[in-house]
């Protein structure tokens, strides 16, 4: 029996909300990194070695969240993972050296790990296909409004009581679990408009032999590189360049960046779902038309030393940038068979994760050897270029790995 859109509502803001804090929780220390640095006695390099951890953390993660999810209870796994990763966000607090920062933020990635594979195709699952690209819109959001949470609560207790907000996250985040475990339904696995089997290694090897999977698979990682950057080396490169008189202020300076974020995850989803009636394209055209534009307006941003002018930039960048985020998992869902959803999320978070890791101690290295800008905005830009390159393949490959996905569900119909 479907859910009913009460339902639906309910559990599209629970799990958007338990998103934000998962977000906010990763995101607690770009805010406050040059006060840590400086009462840390850390360097550049330590501070991206930090961030390395937190990425090599949530591969190893996907590894055994991505393949528990398709065979356990996606609720629980929520549940566990949320209660687990808020514990050890509220222990953060207690850190004093680098070695424990390390380990702390680097345990708490690990738990993390379990909310995507899970969440994202629990609520697919759970609602009909033409809401996919609002529900995906929605949940895309939350990564910088998960972001905006973690700056404005560090910029208002004040960068230098940085302790307090891991504290503060740490316990809306059990909170949040504990509602999951009690109000979370846990739906048939395939959802309501496919028809859904039971997870294998075959599936699974299916998965790699599609080249669109394997083309959001290098979308995937493009965006995620672009974000991911611009949320922990912006507000350190406005303070570093000037741009922003202090720390507070620098990491307020990203708040139109994230709206534009915000904005731009939903005009991707409703773009998507709307073009889609038209064209089976239409996830990677908006792809190609967020990465062009937000390669452009990235070019621009680097270029301006003038904080408003950065901020009102970074806007555009944002909104046009984030618009890709929904493209990727809808060509994926659209493309691999409904029981390997949790695993292809899984599988492409192990990837991007592995590039951002290593990326992240390379921007910290190249700053100390030369300058954070030639570091950062090289990485952003060359993302952007990858971005592109995928999203064009996609237009050629997508329209027959969906025939394709499609004639496996009307063959597993007939079957049974």
């Amino acid at each position: 029996m479907p859910f009913t859109s009460r339902y639906l509502i309910i559990l599209t803001i629970l799990l958007m909300l338990v998103s934000v804090v998962n977000i906010a929780d990763k995101e607690l220390l770009a805010p406050v990194a040059e006060v840590v640095r400086a009462e840390l006695g850390m360097s550049d390099t330590q501070l991206g070695a930090i961030r390395s951890a937190v990425f090599l953390a949530a591969l190893v993660s996907q590894l055994f969240w991505g393949p528990l999810s398709d065979r356990w209870v996606r609720k629980n796994v929520i549940t566990l993972g949320a209660i687990i990763w808020s514990a050890l966000t509220w222990l953060t607090a207690f850190v004093g050296n680098f070695p424990q920062l390390l380990s702390a933020r680097a345990s708490m990635s690990f738990a993390e790990g379990c909310f995507n594979p899970s969440s994202f195709a629990l609520i697919t699952d759970s609602a009909p296909k033409e809401k996919h690209g609002l529900l995906i819109g929605l949940m895309s959001l939350t990564y910088p409004v998960g972001t905006a949470a973690a700056l404005i609560v560090a910029s208002a207790i004040g960068t230098a009581q940085w302790r307090q907000p891991f504290v503060i996250f740490g316990i809306i985040g059990i909170a949040l679990g504990v509602l999951v475990f009690f109000i979370v339904r846990e739906p048939p696995r395939g959802g309501m408009a496919e028809y859904g089997g039971k997870f294998s290694l075959d599936a699974m090897r299916r998965v790699w032999t599609t080249p669109s999977a394997l083309l959001g698979f290098a979308l995937d990682t493009a965006q995620a590189t672009i974000n991911w950057s611009l949320a922990f080396w912006a507000p350190i490169y406005f303070t570093r360049y000037r741009i922003a008189p202090n720390a507070d202020a620098a990491a307020l300076a990203l708040l139109p960046a994230i709206l534009g974020f915000v904005l731009g995850a939903l005009i991707g989803g409703i773009a998507i779902d709307r073009l889609r009636q038209r064209t089976e394209r239409a996830p990677a055209i908006v792809a190609l038309i967020a990465m062009i534009g937000g390669l452009g307006a990235a070019f621009i941003t680097f270029n301006l030393f003038e904080m408003t002018s950065v901020m009102l930039a970074g806007f555009v960048l944002g909104l046009v940038g984030y618009m890709a985020m929904p493209a990727v998992n809808l060509v994926f869902f659209a493309v691999v068979p409904p029981e390997t959803k949790a695993s292809t999320i899984a599988t492409s978070n192990v990837i991007l994760n592995l590039v951002i890791a290593i990326i992240s101690f390379l921007i910290g290295v190249v700053s100390d050897a030369a300058e954070l800008r030639v570091a950062f905005g090289g990485v952003v830009l060359a993302m952007f270029a990858v971005g592109i390159g995928a999203s064009l393949a996609l237009l050629r490959t997508l329209p027959r790995d969906i025939a394709r996905q499609r004639e496996l569900i009307e063959a597993r119909v007939k079957r049974d």
